[in-house]
């Protein structure tokens, strides 16, 4: 196999506008298309040498690289194909066939405006302090909005911007900000030393692409108590969840004070969906909730059930119920009620 049969799978994907490739071995390639996947009959099987040289390709040959994968059966990269389109690609085993998945990343920054974020977000980049966080589990564009607002940032604000991630999606062009982007494996041996290092780096402000574990949580909330502007993401659904996951990552015995710190440090939580609009393609509905002094108060004395009902009428406080912003994208005949009403059933 030579680069030109990885270069056409590549290119197929571009010219079909996929968002995501799947190769495994033995079995022939597949695209998700405007969120359907199908299989293309004009590429032929993958066999195990073929998936081999897939790999090295992929890995561009990096021996370090390839022998942590057949070790630990599973890594996640970046790849950047011709004309600078990047894909996010996590390798794994599948029944002991090596198998990839290729996200496509768009490298068209989507403005805030374009995004539809509700209105309140855009306070996002005057903040010079605090913890924001984007929420939602996979496929629901996280990183799309994340790069948004530091885009929005760049444009407007002398800052200095750290990132810690895994893999660097999108490469900034420095504006008015300067980026130092550090990407966990090469530029960093890990999330826990790319944020202990991070200090002495004279950053304004860190994204740390995800909040994975207890210590990376307690770091994060460290750095936005110390005067910093943190940004990351989690794989939760609404605002309720996103403050349960991240009291739970610690012991029983802390969790009063790490719930002090927290309602003293978290300041915004942006929780989004992806779901189809009438005519074609996909559109966000979000979820907002500001923590103001009733907020606060509820992850303190830990009664954050009724989180959603000051969500729910906190409207005069800029913030913004998920069911609530479908219905106006509804009524904007943006959206269908079919396609999203299933989800709020249990609420409420």
């Amino acid at each position: 196999m030579n680069n030109d049969f990885i270069l056409s799978i590549f290119d197929y994907a571009i010219k079909h506008n996929a968002s995501d490739i799947h190769i495994s071995e033995t079995n022939k390639i597949s695209y998700r298309i405007d969120w359907v996947l199908s299989i293309v009959d004009s590429f032929w099987i993958i066999d195990l040498q073929k998936i081999k040289e897939i790999l090295v390709i992929l890995l561009k040959s990096n021996k370090e690289n390839i022998n942590k994968f057949l070790i630990n059966h599973e890594l996640d990269f970046a790849y950047v194909h011709t004309d600078w389109v990047s894909f996010r690609v996590n390798a794994f085993f599948r029944l002991w066939k090596i198998s990839f998945v290729m996200r496509r990343i768009s490298n068209k920054v989507m403005t805030m405006e374009e995004l539809l974020l509700p209105p309140a977000t855009k306070l996002f980049t005057e903040l010079k302090s605090w913890l924001v966080l984007i929420t939602w589990p996979t496929w629901a564009g996280k990183s799309t909005t994340m790069v948004s607002i530091l885009e929005k940032i760049n444009s407007e604000r002398w800052e200095h911007i750290l990132t810690i991630e895994d893999p660097v999606e999108f490469i900034f062009e420095d504006k008015k900000s300067l980026f130092s982007q550090r990407e966990v494996w090469i530029d960093t041996n890990s999330f826990r030393d790319a944020l202990r290092s991070s200090l002495r780096e004279d950053p304004n402000i860190i994204m740390i692409w995800e909040l994975r574990d207890r210590e990376t949580v307690q770091s994060a909330l460290e750095l936005a108590e110390t005067g910093h502007l943190v940004i990351s993401t989690l794989h939760t659904s609404s605002s309720i969840q996103t403050v349960n996951r991240l009291i739970s990552f610690f012991p029983i015995e802390s969790q009063p004070l790490v719930r002090e710190k927290l309602s003293e440090s978290l300041k915004w939580v942006l929780s989004q969906r992806l779901i189809p609009k009438i005519w074609w393609g996909r559109i966000w509905i979000f979820e907002l909730m500001i923590v103001n002094t009733w907020i606060k108060n509820l992850i303190r004395n830990w009664n954050i059930n009724q989180m959603f009902t000051y969500i729910e009428t906190g409207s005069n406080y800029w913030m913004i119920h998920m069911q609530k912003y479908a219905e106006i994208l509804r009524d904007r005949w943006l959206i269908k009620e079919a396609d999203y009403i299933n989800y709020f059933k249990d609420q409420g």
